[in-house]
């Protein structure tokens, strides 16, 4: 975990954890695109961030369909932008 002003982030570069989280409206806070080889998205930390993470790396996340992919796509614009 990584600390900001007054906040606790999240780091990961797992992109479907990232576009999972997203689509459960876990806060964004950056995108970390210093490694060309490597994004990392910072989202803030909290519980509900915890929990939805736990459900994902178990295979038990459900997410509609539509919001997952509209994350995917969000996540691609930021990745891309400005290179």
């Amino acid at each position: 975990m990584h600390t900001q002003p007054n906040k606790i982030t999240f780091p990961t570069d797992n992109f479907q954890l990232a576009c999972y989280l997203i689509s459960e409206a876990i806060p964004l806070h950056s995108v970390d695109k210093a490694n060309p080889r490597r994004v990392v998205f910072v989202f803030e930390e909290s519980e509900q961030r915890k929990a939805l993470t736990q459900k994902f790396l178990a295979y038990k996340a459900l997410v509609e369909p539509h919001r997952f992919f509209s994350a995917q796509k969000d996540l691609k614009q930021l990745i891309y932008q400005n290179r």
